[in-house]
């Protein structure tokens, strides 16, 4: 028996947005039910973008509020998805988890509600991800690791085992995290960075090695 597809809706229109919709169509589970946002997008590129998906007009945000089915949030800001998943929340709205085909999810791992996982991303073993959290295109992340919530791996991020992410960090693309680091809350780590130690929690670091950055 064909089990029946979830509905689904994404929170944001523009290009990450467009990326989850794709993977949920390539994940062959969800009935999309096209695209909710604070704003819908002015006639131009954009708009043209969505109705080649074959998705109408873009609804608002508290369309999530009746709708039903399930959501997932389509935006690359850390602090814009923690706002909306606490609206989400306060609203009764389950969040969806989106895995591409094309990703690779070993074992004993603990994805929440909300995980985004890309196209050729890579979760190996005894891996934790929090809530909300994007891993893109490329995405390593190696045995015994803890991810917090609403944190964004930019493509080619690479890290190692046993190391340990607060909540609301952002990585930039290819950057490498050795084993045992410990990364704070808010932290942010550079395009390109090589942490080779602790971060502090809202710490900015750049460079090879990651230093701190005023």
């Amino acid at each position: 028996m064909t089990p029946t597809p979830t509905r689904l809706r994404i929170v944001g229109c523009g290009g990450h947005g467009r990326e989850l919709f794709d993977a949920a169509v390539a994940a062959g589970t969800f009935e999309m039910l096209g695209f909710v946002a604070d704003e819908p997008p002015p006639p131009g590129p954009m708009r043209d973008r969505l109705e080649a998906r074959g998705v109408g007009s873009v609804g608002p945000l508290d369309a999530l509020r009746s709708g039903g089915g399930q959501y997932i949030i389509g935006i690359g800001s850390c602090a814009a998805r923690r706002r909306i998943d606490g609206l989400a929340t306060s609203w009764s709205c389950e969040a969806a988890l989106l895995v591409h085909p094309r990703a690779t999810i070993g074992t004993q791992n603990r994805l929440a509600p909300g995980v985004y996982v890309a196209p050729g991303a890579v979760v190996t073993t005894n891996v934790t991800i929090g809530r909300h959290t994007h891993l893109n295109v490329g995405v390593a992340v190696q045995h015994d690791t803890v991810v917090g919530d609403y944190v964004t791996f930019s493509p080619g991020v690479l890290v190692n085992g046993d190391v340990t992410i607060g909540n609301d960090v952002f990585f930039g693309s290819g950057a490498i995290v050795t084993r045992g680091v410990t990364i704070g809350d808010g932290a942010t780590v550079g395009a390109g960075a090589v942490v080779l130690c602790d971060v502090a929690p809202g710490a900015r670091v750049w460079g090879v090695p990651a230093a701190p950055q005023a």
